[in-house]
């Protein structure tokens, strides 16, 4: 078993509300937090102060994913393995990631969605598709970050969501806007040989000042994946033989 430190964060172009670019005090966030895997949503462009490859200079982590303009990436103090995105339609992104570790391997997918009401049903659905979060090739643990939205209409499909939890509970997880948190926008959800230890809100000045959104941070622990699929086995459905490298 093995304990992760992972963060979603919509940092807006490294921009604040006022249109100020504050690369800096984002790190000074990150750094403090210790995360050993970073989501990020909402990149700026790929040159200059607002990049995120000199925002990963400043916290000594590794860029996985596209860097282009509100692009979703990954900082990772770890390697990080099969990048691939996954179209969800209307604009919506969605990168996934594996990160292999001494037993086994955390599935990691970070979205952004949009803003549409309708537009987001479509692209939840097929976030929940057999194409991307149901797919077989996808037995072991499973980490979903990202910015959801508003949390209207998607929040109930993703509560449904057959063995997928959300870390957190939803009155005390708001993050969005940042100045006076009302809505949970920024959120994670775990399936799978994985347990939540610890889950918060970065709620200080310094987060305030960087993004309208706030960074969400959860602190997780792998599990035996035999012992999980002997658990998940007492349900009707059968249980799918895990990859090798799940332990």
């Amino acid at each position: 078993m093995t304990t992760f430190r992972i963060m979603s964060y919509h940092i807006n172009g490294l921009q604040n509300t006022s249109g100020h670019f504050m690369p800096e005090l984002c790190a000074q966030v990150i750094n403090s937090l210790h995360a050993d895997v970073v989501l990020l949503q909402g990149l700026g462009p790929p040159v200059g102060v607002s990049s995120v490859r000199h925002l990963a200079s400043l916290v000594g982590m590794d860029v996985f994913g596209p860097d282009h303009e509100g692009a979703c990436c990954f900082l990772s103090r770890f390697p990080l393995h099969n990048i691939q995105g996954a179209p969800l339609g209307y604009g919506a992104r969605c990168l996934r990631a594996d990160l292999d570790h001494d037993d086994g391997r955390i599935h990691l997918f970070n979205v952004c969605l949009g803003w549409d009401i309708w537009q987001r049903y479509e692209q939840v659905k097929v976030l929940l598709s057999e194409q991307v979060l149901n797919n077989p090739s996808l037995p072991c643990a499973l980490v979903l970050g990202g910015d959801f939205g508003l949390p209207f209409w998607d929040g109930g499909q993703l509560s449904e969501a057959r063995q997928l939890k959300r870390a957190g509970h939803p009155l005390l997880m708001a993050n969005y806007p940042a100045r006076f948190p009302l809505w949970g926008r920024g959120r994670i959800y775990l399936r799978g040989p994985v347990k939540l230890l610890k889950s918060r809100v970065v709620k200080n000045s310094e987060s305030k000042q960087v993004s309208p959104h706030l960074p969400v941070v959860v602190e997780v622990k792998t599990q035996e994946a035999r012992t999980y699929l002997k658990l998940k086995s007492k349900s009707p459905l059968p249980a799918k033989q895990p990859d090798p490298i799940c332990g």
